[in-house]
């Protein structure tokens, strides 16, 4: 019975142990990045989806200055919505899925790569495997529905935003900071 000698000394496991710590924080710091400027300013689902302020108007100044205040106010919930029906249009689709993640996958095992990857007697270089990926990538997108899915959610997202954005009234706060700016 030999015991097995462990693949990393304690130093160099430390050592790795850290930089995966800090390449998991740089990756986090886009995320809190995005929460602290983008989603600060979320307005509550009562002030939303208040039934008070919705009326119809066949006037389109009105409808433009509806989508002026609103799209302005309600950008980070807009924002949420969009996300989450691009979350949708992707999930339903198992193929585009599939291929978002073969890409992610692949272009990962590439930067992994330390010098060119030999096959077969022949040498290709890492940025010469980043331009055939990217290339076989652009072929898998289109073949998925990649097209189909981003027009459906700029489609989506445009009657579900201007639509909300035309039929809520602009509150209180809107009518003053008009005032406050004659």
């Amino acid at each position: 019975m030999s015991t097995a000698e462990p693949l990393l000394s304690g130093a160099a496991a430390q050592h790795v142990g850290n930089a995966m710590a800090a390449e998991a924080e740089s990756r986090l710091a886009f995320l809190k990045k995005f929460r602290q400027e983008k989603l600060s300013n979320l307005r509550p689902l009562s002030d939303f989806f208040d039934k008070n302020r919705i009326s119809f108007t066949t006037s389109f100044g009105e409808i433009s200055k509806r989508w002026n205040y609103n799209l302005q106010y309600f950008a980070a919930n807009y924002l949420l919505i969009v996300l989450g029906l691009a979350i949708y249009a992707v999930i339903t689709n198992w193929m585009l899925l599939f291929t978002i993640a073969f890409i992610f996958g692949g272009f990962y095992v590439i930067s992994r790569l330390n010098g060119p990857l030999t096959i077969g007697g022949t040498s290709v270089s890492p940025s010469s495997l980043y331009a055939g990926y990217a290339g076989a990538s652009l072929i898998l997108l289109l073949f998925s529905g990649a097209t189909g899915a981003i027009f459906w959610i700029i489609g989506a997202a445009a009657i579900v935003v201007l639509g909300h954005a035309a039929l809520l009234e602009p509150g209180l706060e809107g009518e003053f900071g008009a005032d406050a700016q004659v």
